[in-house]
Order: C-alpha cells, then structure tokens, then sequence
C-alpha cells in the first residue's frame, strides 16, 4: 500500500468514526480564543497555572513540529521523485506541460505579490499582536538571523545554495541548500540501473510511510497544541487575535477567487475558446472541487467538462488533466505566499526580494516533488516560512482555520488544470475544429 493510499484510508475511518481533526481543531481553537479573551480582559494574574501549562505544552508541540520539518522534506522528495520515475510519470512530464505550468506559477507570483502588499498594509497591526505571534521557541536564533540578514548580493545567495558541511546546514535549519541536495540526490538515483533502483525505491517508499505515520501521531495532537497556542495568543493580544484570524481568511481567499477568475479571460483569449465555453467546461468539476476540498475527486467532471464544452483531445484528458491534479498546484503559490506576506506584516518580519525569491523557491520545489504525498498544509510547507523567519506558531494558528481559504484553494487548482489543458490543446482543437468544418462541407457537396 503507498503512503497516499495508507494516510487516504486511515482519513477515511476516522470520518467514518466521528468529527475530523480539523473540526476538533477549530474547536480547540475557538475554546483556546475564548479562555485568552477571558484572561486578558480580568488579567494574566487569575491565569497563571493554566498559563503555565499551555505554554509548555504549546512549546513540546512546537519542537515536535520542528524536529519533523527536515527529515520529512527529504523523505517526501525521494519518495516522490524516486517514485515518479519508477511510474514512467517523468517521461510524461513534457517540455511544453512544465513551461506552462512554470509561466502559470509565474503569472500567479506576480499577480500576487502586486496585490496582496497594497491589501495587507490596510490592515493595521499592534505591538501586542506582534508579541504574542513570535513565540519563544519558533526558530533557533541562527535562523533568524539569516533570515533577518537577507543576502548581500546574488553571487552571495548563490554560493549558499552549495552546503559545504551538510550537517551544519541541518543544525542550522538552511532548508533551501538541503532541499536542492537532495533534489539532487534523488535524480542521481533515477539514473540508477533498474536492479539498483527497484530496491532503493521500496526503501524510500517504506521511509516516507514512515514518516507519514510519525506525522498523523504529532497532528493527532494538533486540537492540544492548537489550544494552547490559541490561549496564549488571545491572552497577549485581546480581540485583535480573533481579527488576525478573520483578517486572514477574508484576505486569502479574495486573492485566490480573484486569481481563479482571471482564468476565464486568459484561457478565452490564449486557448482560442469563448469565457462561456470555458465557464461551461469547469463548472461541473468546480462544484466537485468546492464540496469535496479534493482535486483527485474533482478529475473526472475535469474530463467530461472538457470533452462535452472544449472538445479537449485524448492527449489533454488522458495526459495533461491527470498530471496537472499530480503535480501542478496554482493555489500553492497564491495562498503561501499571500499567508507569507500576511504574517510578515503581522508579526513584523521584514520583506526583501531575496527572501521572497527564496520563499518562491521552495513553494515551488515542495509543490512539485511532494505530488501524492499527503499533509496538512502547514506540514508542507512549513520549511519555506522557517527559512524566512516566520514564527511556527503563526503558521499554525492561521492553518487552523484553512478550511474556508481551502475550498477557494481547491477551485483555483481544479480550474488551472482546465485552463493548462485548453492552452496546451489549443492547436489540436483547432485542427479538428477544421476537420470536423471540412467534413460537414464535404457531405454537404455530396447532397447536392
């Protein structure tokens, strides 16, 4: 059984058995809010036991959280690559699909980073708001000092890409230099004989299972810590915690309905179709996407759609569709990064390009190389906002509440694959468009 299929089941009992975890979470979360409002209107005096607790139980969460943070990427990334080429999917990955698909990112990052400054900056933030989101335990000093530096120039970015000691990198917590090593690792595998990487293969597969067990017992524990986060946030920061949360979740998912409707009249005017065509095509599988928060389960209304309204050849329904819900992830960008300038602003961590561009980086490498490797959202991407310096518990307390931004998260990625399908078809449609006018001409001669 493969860890997507393992962690798919064991998801699919605990529905059966009662409320899931992210609804225990929220729960936790409005019970940790509501304690902190109370202790912070009466006074932290009245609190100091309960106070006491949460806050070590918030920090053993925190350090557990940390301690997975590197050895899952690596597991992730193996697997996924290893994996993928032992299912032929790297030699479907075409030219054409992963320019596409990195000119969409692309687009996305930018349409974002425009926006989301100007959104962000109107809403203000009291020192109190930031106190209470840095917590004591979120990154070790030396990572926020490198963070805080930035890079003095791009030849100094570049000579950090390398790790000359890679267990320095480690302590350090450097994630990018251990990523691309191990990117690099994993493609050095691939290259291996069969005889060698069958083996290698089960052994990574095992790895990442095994990891992904270690996962579910720390996010089994997600309501406790997110309690005792929740707490000490409200009880540092009042009200304005509860608006924090609310600001986030009205300003994340803006930006992703936006970007998804700016789908329509690109995909109209690049994919040589109508909006109302395209509007036809993924409705169904936008219904799917909003009611299920699943891509997989949103695959085959993409097929249909797209045959029925954009007559989207084989090669578009049997090959890109399928490898766009695998791998491409519009919303990945668009949501972390609209959440890393969200928590930049609030927890007053300074932006600069090199930094954004290294966060950009890692979204996008961990959005590739993790495709059909589940987690929760903060779990994935976590080592992106480390390297930046955001706090863990910010990243946590706004991923509680990911449900609502998560259905726009999912409609944007459902439509991205229809709007990647159509442009990469657009030549084939075009061709049987024609054929399909020249046979109707032809037996209409034959009438006559």
């Amino acid at each position: 059984m493969s860890p997507a299929s393992a962690v798919d089941g064991a998801a699919a009992s605990r529905r059966r058995r009662g409320p899931s975890l992210t609804a225990w979470s929220l729960v936790a979360l409005a019970a940790g809010l509501l304690l902190g409002l109370l202790g912070h209107r009466v006074g932290a005096g009245h609190f100091e036991a309960p106070i006491a607790v949460a806050r070590t139980v918030g920090d053993l969460w925190i350090a557990s959280l940390q301690m997975m943070v590197v050895p899952l990427m690596i597991a992730y990334t193996l697997a996924a690559i290893v994996g993928a080429r032992g299912e032929g999917a790297v030699g479907a990955l075409t030219g054409r699909a992963v320019l596409l698909f990195t000119a969409m990112l692309a687009a996305a990052a930018a349409v974002t980073l425009a926006l989301t400054p100007l959104i962000v900056n109107l809403y203000p933030v009291d020192p109190a708001t930031i106190a209470a989101l840095k917590g004591r335990t979120s990154i070790p000093d030396s990572v926020r000092e490198m963070a805080s530096a930035g890079y003095g120039s791009f030849g100094s970015f570049i000579s950090t890409l390398i790790p000359r000691n890679l267990f320095e990198s480690a302590a350090r917590g450097e994630i990018l230099p251990l990523l691309l090593f191990t990117l690099l690792v994993g493609i050095a595998i691939t290259r291996l004989s069969f005889e060698q990487l069958e083996p290698l293969s089960r052994i990574l597969q095992g790895l990442a299972e095994a990891m992904l067990i270690c996962v579910r017992w720390i996010l089994a524990l997600t309501p406790v810590g997110v309690f005792a986060l929740a707490l000490l946030f409200a009880l540092g920061a009042g009200g304005d915690a509860v608006g924090v949360l609310g600001a986030w979740a009205v300003i994340a998912s803006g930006m992703l309905l936006l970007c998804t409707v700016l789908l329509y009249p690109v995909t109209a005017s690049l994919g040589r179709t109508s909006v109302l065509a395209f509007a036809r095509a993924a409705a169904p599988a936008q219904l799917v996407a909003a009611t299920t928060r699943s891509s997989i389960a949103s695959l085959p209304a993409l097929v249909q759609g797209g045959r029925e309204h954009l007559n989207l050849p084989a090669t578009a329904t049997g090959l890109v569709l399928p490898l766009g819900v695998s791998l491409f992830k519009l919303s990945q960008i668009v949501a972390n990064l609209t959440k890393f300038i969200f928590l930049s602003h609030v927890c007053g961590v300074s932006l600069s390009p090199a930094k954004i561009s290294t966060f950009l980086l890692i979204v996008v490498i961990l959005s590739f190389s993790t495709a059909g490797l589940p987690s929760r959202g903060a779990m994935r991407s976590l080592p992106a906002y480390m390297a930046a310096g955001i706090p863990i518990e910010a990243v946590v307390i706004v991923d509680t509440i990911e449900a609502v931004p998560d259905i726009f998260q999912t409609v944007l990625n459902v439509t991205g694959h229809m709007s990647a399908a159509t442009l990469l078809s657009r030549s084939s449609r075009g061709r049987s468009r024609a054929g399909a006018a020249a046979g109707a001409a032809a037996r209409a001669s034959e009438i006559e």
